[in-house]
């Protein structure tokens, strides 16, 4: 499958790659990769992103919907926050990367994900 190589790449906050990557310059790399889409990058961290209510300035560029397919964004709280994205492969699983461990495969619609799932966005 294409992601096997995304798999298995290191986090770093602020890196956009391709040697590591946070959650959004997975995303970002994922969208330039698969779709020829360059994003817009706030290039902020996670702290300032939520000092400056990034995700609502964003928001905007994108519709909700209910059902996910490769390429939409899954905006999941963190510390009660909408801060974590992950890169929907389907309607089931995702590719993000965190602090915690390395860019990985995983089922977003686990319960320890889908109670933390904000909403499903696509660039509209």
């Amino acid at each position: 499958m294409w992601s096997d190589d995304w798999v298995g790449l290191p986090y770093a906050e602020l890196a956009r790659g391709p040697e590591a990557y946070d959650c959004l310059g997975l995303f970002l790399a994922l969208h330039r990769e698969r779709f020829g889409r360059e994003l817009p990058d706030p290039g902020c961290t996670i702290r300032d992103a939520v000092r400056e209510d990034a995700v609502d300035t964003y928001r905007p560029r994108y519709e909700r919907v209910t059902t996910a397919q490769e390429g939409d964004a899954l905006l999941f709280r963190m510390a009660g926050r909408p801060l974590h994205l992950g890169y929907a492969i389907d309607n089931t699983d995702m590719l993000h990367i965190d602090a915690v461990a390395d860019s990985r495969v995983e089922c977003w619609r686990r319960a320890s994900w889908l109670g933390k799932l904000e909403g499903i966005y696509r660039i509209a």
